[in-house]
């Protein structure tokens, strides 16, 4: 293998806010065997210079972005680029990921990631052209909203098409703790504040533009595969069905199912949820199909309607989670309100799902009667209340009123208002739209992930589903880490979890070898998955957390469901984390032992 060639393994940015300076390094080749790339390189950096206790909003946090080695070569769905910091919100590791055009267009300028650290005096953007970097004011940018400063932004650079951007709005600004970083106006870094740790550093945004080639090792065996996967994707039921309905393809199973989330969790079938379907979206206001860069499927959908107030609304979007948490949770099943709420979101530039968990707690207990009219400014908070969800996602974005104190988080706006028993949240990050108690395995996903609770951790409720054994426990864990493994695969080398549709695990292996020479069989990429998953765990020990932390709010462990085909059920967590902990090597508590640690080479890296 070359190891001097121009690509993946080329150079990471270094770029320090503080003092200007602006560096490349170059990534050492066992690295990227033991963390594959992207989300694992990520882990491995974060470890290594952002001390667990290291406060989210101080200079010392970073912003690790990462590409995987597949990106922006010929291997479909190889868009997905991971950021890496301390959360915000959660006070633990977290990262997410992006798909669109921006980590291509990183690979595209000859970079492998980006190491963004220290603080800005002034608001700043960066542009990166190729190898020449600059860190530009970004005064006259700062304060707008995510169209405005993407426009203001591009204007500035010449209009240049290819230019891809990464930007904060008003609520990474405002560090609301579930802020987003926004590439492409719809386009997220989405969970767990990465926004706000941006804002923190008076970064506005980042653009970039590459003309460069990507290295890829056996050239004509890229070309056979990637012409092999694209027709498995196509030919694929899941990716046929995706393309024609996107994700909003999962609100029929998943509500049928009965454990969509409905009314704060509060049910898990939502009567009206047959006006969301994907049919019925694809049939009332979808305009078009968009695809992220190297995709065949296209599960983006350009959306349009005209109000009867005359007004226009078009959009990509919204996607199932957005639709389950700013619909279903709050009793709300009109279009054109769940639009308009997605449209707040995406213009502020915060999370829509963790939104939507604050405004769900706050409906439940204002019908409860545990918050009053004075506590909610005078908005009726009920469910089904489109108008109130539309006023405090405005509150929200600007940090104004009860929005101020819901943009601190579900858990710590639940404690100031002391309506902590309706707060659906694992370690301060809310559910998304699945409903443990249907489908047993994602209560360990998100009782286990290191970002608090996330369906992408591991999406086990699809082959619960298809395996008919959703609400059995035993075997789960073994179920949980494997899916936990696959998801730090894809996360990792860097295509989108949708193409595992019609690319397996080996043929992933056989990408990355492709790719890179490195020469990489379906354990070897399960191992790597493995030593990246402990890593996470270990920085959030270091932090203090333990078992104790892997928890789920109490109904979900003695309230059964009351209605649909998941009625009666309930989470025996304590059963499913020994299970899990056991697969994994780990002591009681939740601890990844000596043992497995020496196993995995991460106390030979990182002296634990």
């Amino acid at each position: 293998m070359n190891e001097n060639h121009d690509g993946f393994f080329n150079q990471v940015l270094r770029i320090n806010l503080t003092t200007n300076e602006i560096d490349t390094e170059i990534i050492e080749q066992n690295l990227v065997k033991k963390f594959l790339g992207g989300r694992g390189l990520g882990s491995y950096f974060l470890m290594k210079e952002v001390p667990p206790k290291t406060e989210a909003l101080e200079p010392k946090n970073k912003l690790i972005f990462m590409n995987g080695p597949l990106s922006g070569t010929l291997i479909p769905g190889n868009n997905k680029i991971c950021v890496t910091f301390k959360s915000p919100l959660t006070n633990t590791y977290s990262y997410s990921l992006c798909g669109g055009h921006f980590g291509p267009e990183l690979t595209y300028a000859g970079y492998a990631g980006m190491i963004i650290e220290g603080k800005a005096e002034e608001p700043v953007y960066l542009w990166i052209n190729n190898e020449n970097i600059e860190i530009k004011p970004a005064e006259h940018i700062w304060g707008n909203l995510i169209p405005k400063s993407e426009e203001l932004l591009l204007g500035e650079l010449g209009n240049d098409k290819q230019i891809q951007t990464a930007l904060i709005g008003p609520a990474g600004e405002k560090f609301v703790s579930f802020a987003c970083i926004t590439s492409g106006l719809y386009r997220e870094f989405g969970r767990g504040g990465c926004g706000a740790v941006m804002g923190s550093k008076n970064l506005k945004g980042i653009a970039v533009r590459g003309t460069k080639g990507v290295f890829i090792e056996n050239k004509k065996e890229m070309i056979k595969l990637s012409k092999r996967l694209v027709n498995n994707l196509r030919a694929s039921s899941g990716g046929q069905i995706r393309r024609k309905y996107g994700t909003m393809e999962l609100v029929e199973r998943i509500n049928g199912a009965g454990f969509w989330v409905t009314r704060n969790f509060s049910e898990g079938y939502f009567d009206e949820g047959y006006k969301l379907e994907g049919a019925q979206m694809r049939e009332n206001i979808v305009s078009g199909d968009r695809s992220c860069f190297g995709c065949p499927i296209g599960c983006g959908k350009w959306t349009y309607m005209k109000t009867e107030e005359n007004k226009e609304l078009h959009m990509e979007g919204p996607e199932f989670e957005t639709v389950g948490m700013l619909g279903s949770n709050c009793g709300i099943s009109s279009w054109k309100t769940i639009m308009e709420a997605s449209k707040i979101c995406d213009t502020y530039g915060f999370d829509t799902i963790n939104a939507g968990g604050c405004i769900g707690m706050v409906m439940e207990a204002f019908e409860q009667g545990k918050l009053t009219l004075k506590d909610t400014e005078g908005i009726q908070m009920n469910f089904g209340n489109d108008q109130a969800l539309l006023k405090i996602l405005e509150k929200i974005g600007k940090r104004k009123g009860i929005g101020n104190l819901l943009a601190k988080g579900i858990m710590k706006a639940a404690k100031e208002l002391n309506i902590e028993e309706f707060a659906v949240h694992v370690k301060g990050q809310t559910f998304p739209v699945y409903d443990p108690r249907g489908a047993k395995a994602m209560a360990l996903t998100y009782a286990t992930s290191p970002k608090g609770a996330h369906h992408m951790y591991a999406t086990t409720f699809g082959a619960e589903l298809g395996m008919g054994n959703r609400f059995e426990e035993n075997g789960k864990g073994l179920l949980e880490r494997n899916h936990q493994f696959s998801m730090a695969i894809v996360d990792s080398i860097g295509i989108c979890s949708t193409m595992r549709a019609g690319i397996t695990l080996p043929d992933q292996a056989n990408a990355f070898s492709v790719v890179t020479g490195i020469k990489m069989g379906v354990d070897d990429l399960n191992i790597a998955a493995e030593r990246i998953i402990n890593l996470e765990r270990m920085y959030n020990v270091m932090i203090g957390y333990t078992r104790e932390n892997d928890t789920l709010p109490e109904r979900f462990l003695t309230t059964p469901l009351v209605k649909g085909e998941s009625k009666g059920q309930i989470v025996n967590l304590d059963f499913l984390l020994d299970d899990y902990y056991n697969e994994m090597g780990w002591n009681s508590k939740g601890i990844p032992t000596s043992e497995k640690l020496d196993s995995l080479e991460l106390n030979e890296i990182f002296n634990f």
